[in-house]
């Protein structure tokens, strides 16, 4: 920053002026702060245009601070108030040995009616943007707030080219899969399965949620099974505790998640 008697010395008056009008018109709206004060005095006592562009620059700055804040201020009453999201849906899943598996979804019309006014309460709102890499679709999902901060998340949905659909629609299924799942990790969003786990937990689980485990395990790399029964401490996988289902199948569609980005 200039020393007082730099700011304050004589320049022409009107090329200042207009010089600070120009600069301040690209923040129309900016949040009041200590400097605001200090750029009106400059421009009162015939500040250089390089002094105003510095103070307008430190402005800019402090806003983009407080805009910062804003939207983490938002994003906490967001969450706060967001309830876990229901999975009222389900899918089949073939594997490649033939097995079918049905497993259960938040769908993306369902979240979207669930956050929708808690975003609005609070500021918020969201949009997609997305790109076809080798093999998978790339979807970027932006949070912005009125404050003007916002933040991303991108998720890369694979094209499954043995789908039986034609390429618009294999298109199509991925960028709703990855625009689902890039607004549940630019939101921070839970979704949670009917809660029937306390009325099982003594119990092993069911074949068919053997083969969800398996059908999963084939998506991983070689040596992800044993390392499974080893940390379960257990010789097959039918000797699961169904109170433990959930978290295996969530920690595994995490980490496919993980592999596919």
């Amino acid at each position: 920053m200039p020393d007082e008697a730099e700011l304050f010395r004589d320049h022409n008056f009107e090329a200042v002026k207009a010089a600070a009008a120009q600069l301040s018109s690209e923040r129309a709206v900016a949040p009041p702060s200590a400097i605001h004060p200090m750029l009106a005095l400059a421009i009162e006592k015939g500040l250089g245009v390089d002094g105003i562009e510095r103070l307008v620059a430190l402005a800019e700055r402090e806003a983009d601070r407080n805009a910062a804040r804003e939207f983490m201020d938002a994003m906490a009453a967001f969450q706060a108030e967001c309830p876990p999201i229901r999975k009222t849906s389900e899918a089949e899943i073939v594997t490649k040995s033939g097995a079918r598996f049905a497993y259960s979804y938040a769908e993306l019309d369902e979240i979207a009616r669930t956050i929708r006014p808690l975003l609005h309460k609070h500021g918020l709102m969201y949009a997609w943007d997305s790109a076809l890499e080798q093999g998978g679709m790339r979807v970027t999902c932006s949070v912005a707030h009125v404050g003007g901060h916002r933040v991303s998340a991108s998720f890369t949905a694979p094209l499954d080219p043995e789908a039986r659909m034609s390429a618009p629609q294999r298109s199509a299924a991925s960028l709703t899969y990855g625009r689902r799942q890039s607004l549940i990790q630019a939101l921070g969003l839970t979704t949670t399965d009917p809660d029937t786990d306390a009325a099982r937990e003594n119990e092993k689980i069911t074949p068919d949620e053997v083969l969800v485990i398996e059908a999963l395990l084939e998506k991983r790399p070689d040596g992800a099974r044993a390392a499974l029964l080893k940390h379960l401490r257990i010789g097959a996988m039918e000797e699961m505790d169904a109170s433990t289902f959930k978290w295996a199948k969530r920690e595994l569609e995490r980490k496919i998640a993980a592999d596919g980005q």
